[in-house]
């Protein structure tokens, strides 16, 4: 397992005190700069938490003026919602993972291609203007989209870490595809290579398991494989001994199925993982 590479060493979390831990990811999906900074507060003063990913496509539904989620705005008036609340979810000094999340991969924004790339190119520039606060700032790039290619270049010249990220809700791929999406990421010049599957048998989540270790070991980057549901909470609880950098955990509201409690996942991790010394 490598470590996720835009921890915050000043946070002084349980990641950093021990590389052999997989970092403890928890989602906010806040929508106003209170909530944003009292979700972000809340997970760093539980002291088990190594960073926040912000699902901030809620708020570009809100931003839209679309209940259906739908973009009725400009792609850089929605990404500017976002860039003025980013603020608020620095103070905790938890690293931040800026994610939209589209209808396209399991989201609530229903958005164009070219769009989605413009709000994504924004934000790279928004974050990249924002590297004096000394919490590092990291985005999510799904990587089929059509531009994934050139943002995640983007990113990469601005100094801005990516997650490039590849779900399927319906099943889980092929252990070939899988270990082809994986290389692609990498090959792209993402810093971490996730993708999520959705289990049918526990086949699938021993397959998912497989395809993480494969690409860890022949990877430079880390990788994320998460099996999603309660069936794959093997792969959120071990995912580590298969080689994946982080686990995605909840506090009060998930953002994708299956995913545990903070709390107990951090104990869990405690009691089974290595320690340093």
């Amino acid at each position: 397992m490598k470590s996720l590479p835009f921890l915050n060493p000043a946070a002084g979390s349980p990641a950093v005190r021990n590389p052999g831990r997989p970092a403890v990811i928890v989602p906010t999906q806040a929508i106003d700069a209170d909530e944003l900074a009292a979700e972000c507060a809340a997970a760093a003063a539980t002291g088990i938490v190594d960073a926040v990913e912000w699902r901030i496509d809620p708020l570009l539904v809100v931003a839209s003026g679309s209940a259906q989620g739908g973009v009725h705005r400009s792609a850089h008036s929605l990404a500017e919602a976002a860039l003025r609340l980013l603020p608020s979810a620095l103070t905790a000094e938890l690293p931040i993972l800026l994610t939209v999340r589209t209808c396209f991969e399991g989201g609530q924004v229903e958005i164009t291609e070219d769009d989605y790339a413009e709000v994504v190119r924004e934000l790279i520039a928004g974050v990249a203007g924002n590297v004096d606060s000394g919490v590092p700032v990291a985005i999510d790039v799904e990587i089929d989209r059509a531009e994934s290619g050139s943002l995640i270049a983007s990113a990469q010249e601005a100094g801005v870490p990516v997650v490039a990220s590849h779900h399927n809700f319906e099943s889980t791929d092929s252990a070939e595809r899988l270990l082809k999406t994986f290389a692609a990421m990498s090959e792209a010049g993402a810093h971490v290579a996730k993708v999520a599957m959705m289990p049918q048998a526990p086949a699938d989540v021993l397959r998912l398991l497989e395809a993480t270790a494969a690409a860890d070991a022949s990877l430079a980057v880390p990788v994320l494989g998460i099996s999603m549901g309660s069936l794959g909470r093997t792969s959120r609880i071990m995912g580590a001994d298969f080689g994946s950098c982080a686990t995605f955990a909840q506090i009060g509201q998930a953002s994708a199925p299956g995913q545990i409690e903070a709390s107990v996942l951090a104990e869990i991790l405690d009691r089974v993982g290595p320690r340093c010394g």
